[in-house]
């Protein structure tokens, strides 16, 4: 009877502990959104009513604007000093005035987290000057974007007067990076809406389920950072076709669905989960809401928009090609001579090293991906011309002395556009039949 009441006992106070817990558990999260509300007000209580990049955010949060300036998102370690197969060189398309003798500016730099006249190449150590010409709200407000305009003479990013001019309303949405904050870069990279990535474009802000079923509202309706975690500014992520890692965390579907998510359906596909990546039967389509560029001959450019590009091939509703990765990849070097060839024959811009010929890989692991080709100009040593883009755009011709054209092959991985798991593929001959040996 004694052992009865006392285990009794037990009980009510774990339920009492319970309910406490639960009250103090909802006040702190009343607290929370009282103080996150209250803090979205403390800009104008502190007297701010125009906005001139980290210049006005540093009187409160000058630590942030040194982890900004030290991270990829501001330095574009992994961009700058690379030729690549779209924009052909960055360092040379940064900001320049275009359309020429407009007082409007185009040019990389467009999708940079800076301000003002900023232009590379970025010192290790900031300066005070530096510090205040970082573009905080590119990243933490939906309502603002900046543009390039002629100022004096010379090309600067300034604010866009249409966003400025709704101060209260940016200033009142201050907050984590959203998914649109985020696509308004990273889906337009290229040189428009899907056109590089193929996974990436402005729908998935809010896609239909079909397209994306963890950024779907109808989904599990998660933001970017949801996956790529963030400290110190810091983001997390490295894709095959990225040079630098911002970051030492890793994005892996692990991090939320664990090391065996079919346990309860069939363990033998977890068995697979070592070799081959989540993605190959979770990505079994790309380019599913907007077209993607396959293809860009810049021997034969045509006006687009205002502007001459290279020459595009598009596509939509893609099936990946299945290659191994190991985490490591190549990348063509700068002012080198093209020597390395693809499966396909043409030399090889960039991609996983089990593309190389005679490269040993290390536990590698099956991934889909985006594969793009182009045409590009090389001089008499055969090393790729970056094109200068303000005479290119303007007129379609390539400045230097042209030797020839040659046939270059880029792999982009894809993480992004996961199906619902009713569109996965769920059997052996639909993955096999779509690149994966025996």
């Amino acid at each position: 009877m004694a052992a009865k009441r006392q285990r009794d006992g037990r009980r009510l106070l774990n339920r009492r502990s319970s309910f406490y817990l639960g009250v103090l558990t909802l006040c702190l999260a009343l607290g929370v959104t009282v103080q996150t509300r209250a803090a979205k007000y403390d800009h104008f209580a502190n007297g701010v009513t125009t906005y001139e990049g980290s210049k006005t955010c540093n009187q409160c949060h000058l630590d942030k604007a040194k982890e900004v300036y030290a991270s990829e998102h501001y330095q574009w370690k992994g961009k700058l000093g690379a030729i690549n197969d779209f924009c052909t060189y960055p360092d040379s398309k940064w900001l320049f005035n275009f359309p020429i003798g407009s007082q409007g500016a185009a040019g990389c730099a467009a999708c940079h987290v800076g301000i003002g006249d900023t232009k590379p190449p970025f010192p290790q150590e900031a300066t005070q000057e530096a510090l205040d010409k970082i573009d905080c709200l590119m990243c933490h407000s939906d309502s603002y974007n900046h543009v390039g305009q002629m100022v004096n003479g010379q090309p600067f990013l300034v604010p866009d007067m249409a966003s400025v001019n709704t101060m209260p309303a940016i200033l009142s949405g201050i907050g984590k990076p959203s998914k649109a904050a985020c696509l308004k870069c990273h889906a337009k990279a290229g040189g428009g809406n899907g056109i590089k990535q193929g996974d990436l474009d402005l729908s998935l802000a809010n896609p239909d389920v079909s397209v994306d079923v963890h950024m779907s509202s109808e989904g599990a309706n998660l933001s970017c950072v949801s996956c790529h975690r963030t400290q110190a500014h810091r983001i997390a992520g490295k894709g095959n076709d990225l040079r630098v890692a911002d970051s030492s965390a890793k994005v892996s579907c692990t991090n939320c669905h664990g090391s065996r998510p079919h346990r309860r359906i069939n363990e033998d596909l977890d068995k697979h989960r070592e070799k081959v990546d989540c993605t190959v039967c979770h990505i079994p389509a790309f380019a599913k809401a907007v077209v993607t560029e396959l293809r860009r001959d810049n021997e034969y450019p045509e006006l687009l928009a205002g502007k001459y590009e290279g020459k595009r091939t598009l596509g939509a509703n893609l099936a990946p090609q299945i290659l191994k990765y190991d985490g490591n990849s190549f990348f063509y070097k700068y002012n080198t001579a093209m020597s390395v060839k693809a499966p396909d024959g043409n030399f090889l811009m960039a991609g996983p090293t089990s593309v190389v010929p005679r490269v040993k890989l290390k536990n590698p692991k099956y991934y889909p991906f985006k594969v793009h080709t182009a045409r590009m100009a090389v001089d008499s040593q055969n090393r790729i011309i970056p094109i200068q883009a303000q005479t290119f755009w303007s007129s379609g011709v390539i400045e230097g002395e042209i030797s020839k054209f040659v046939e270059v092959t880029r792999y982009l991985g894809l993480y992004h556009q996961v199906a619902p798991k009713a569109q996965a593929y769920k059997t052996c001959v639909q993955c096999h039949r779509n690149g994966i040996p025996d």
